[in-house]
């Protein structure tokens, strides 16, 4: 029997439909099951002993499907909180049915372990740097396992040293800083993304923050969304501790999906009544990259004009999560030379959603081609974003659609018109 807080939050949908027009699942399948109407209905009928948690494929298949991408929740008159709802069905599946191998090998295996997704980074990167990665393409190998052929594509190219290899480097003393920041390298920065962290360090340091990049764990949100409550606990505790420790004005990071998780850790212990107090006190100086330097008045005077023209998709994680919306085209309009344009439906999720890209392929990849498609329309040469899971995606959409664009965080572009890179 699910808890009665959890009742409350099903029984509250009128089952009005609102959530059809936005649901990017429903969008492409035309499926009333991969609704939130629909994934609410199918929690309901387990709720009713109708059914068991994991017992029943086609029901763990939709609740599975769901992006969290949190548009049915905004754009709902109940405000019935599906992602909510849908995070702790599959608690539910999980304890029924056990993790799947998925979970166990990337998330548990990868992700909570931060010395094993070190020696896998560093796997990536001998793969992509050494010509392997040519032989494996131009072999036909992946040509006959369309999954792994997939996966292959999300791999971003051109792998670099990870982010906390370059810290010794660029790391500097600021004299009398204005603010000391905390700054969460998450994961997939670290790994594949150093370049964004290096480029955010320079720049927050040339404007006066002292920066501390602390060792950390995974920010806990794939496990969370898996509903991997328990070891997305054990990681937030660990992350929370670590940064406590420290004085720091704000928790910052680059990546979406690791703020709009961090921000949430004070939910993560609601029914801890001794981490709460902790828990509010760490999620309370968290804060999005672009906003962080908007609020903060930290955008200088460019060096050179970057004579391009820019869009920018929205993650789901800032605009719904946290409401980041104007913040980034703030920095984006204001950089020298940069003509920014609007892209239709920015605020729609790609598709990418952590490892759903991996998992539920099909789905994902029809989301995605309409995502690139509204993006060919503005003509821009540069994809603007602030989540590395968005990157990805949008980099494996680039590819296979023969597009020639770059795909920039807003700090890379303000770093490179004040001449740090």
């Amino acid at each position: 029997m699910l808890a009665n807080e959890l009742e409350k939050k099903i029984r509250s949908c009128n089952r009005c439909g609102f959530c059809q027009d936005v649901c990017p699942t429903y969008r492409y399948t035309k499926n009333e099951a991969a609704l939130a109407r629909g994934r609410v209905r199918l929690a309901r009928t387990v709720l009713e002993g109708k059914y068991n948690w994991g017992e029943e494929k086609e029901i763990t298949e939709h609740i599975k499907t769901c992006l969290l991408c949190k548009a049915c929740v905004t754009n709902c008159p109940s405000s019935v909180a599906t992602d909510e709802i849908v995070m702790e069905a599959r608690k539910e599946i999980n304890y029924a049915a056990g993790l799947n191998l998925f979970h166990k090998l990337v998330y548990r295996g990868l992700l909570s372990d931060q010395k094993r997704l070190k020696a896998a980074g560093s796997l990536a990167r001998f793969y992509d740097n050494s010509g392997t990665r040519w032989l494996v393409k131009n072999s036909g190998l992946l040509n006959s396992v369309k999954k792994l052929k997939h996966m292959e594509n999300i791999l971003p190219m051109g792998l670099k040293s990870t982010l906390r290899s370059r810290l010794p480097r660029i790391m500097i003393e600021v004299k009398k800083p204005k603010l000391r920041v905390g700054y969460f390298a998450g994961c997939a920065t670290n790994t594949f993304f150093g370049d964004i962290g290096e480029a955010a360090v320079l720049y927050l340091q040339k404007h006066g923050c002292e920066v501390e990049v602390p060792p950390i764990q995974c920010c806990g949100g794939p496990h969370q969304s898996a509903g991997d409550f328990e070891e997305a606990q054990r990681l937030a505790r660990e992350n929370i501790h670590t940064f406590l420790e420290k004085d720091y004005d704000f928790i910052i990071s680059d990546c979406a999906t690791c703020t709009g998780t961090l921000k949430e850790y004070e939910k993560i212990f609601a029914n801890d009544e001794n981490m709460q107090h902790k828990a509010k006190q760490f999620s309370d100086l968290v804060m999005d990259l672009n906003a962080f330097v908007v609020k903060n008045e930290l955008i200088g005077k460019s060096a050179g004009d970057i004579n391009k023209k820019v869009t920018y998709h929205d993650p789901c994680h800032a605009i719904r999560g946290m409401g980041v919306k104007d913040e980034p085209r703030e920095i984006l309009s204001g950089i020298s030379g940069l003509d920014f344009v609007e892209m239709k439906e920015a605020d729609v999720c790609c598709g990418g959603a952590g490892s759903y890209c991996f998992v539920h392929q099909e789905v994902s990849s029809g989301i995605l081609e309409a995502k690139i498609e509204n993006f060919i329309q503005t003509g821009a040469d540069i994809l603007a974003t602030s989540c590395p899971a968005c990157t990805m995606q949008l980099y494996s959409g680039l590819r296979k659609s023969g597009v020639a664009a770059q795909i920039k965080h807003p700090i890379q572009l303000l770093a490179e018109s004040e001449g740090l890179l």
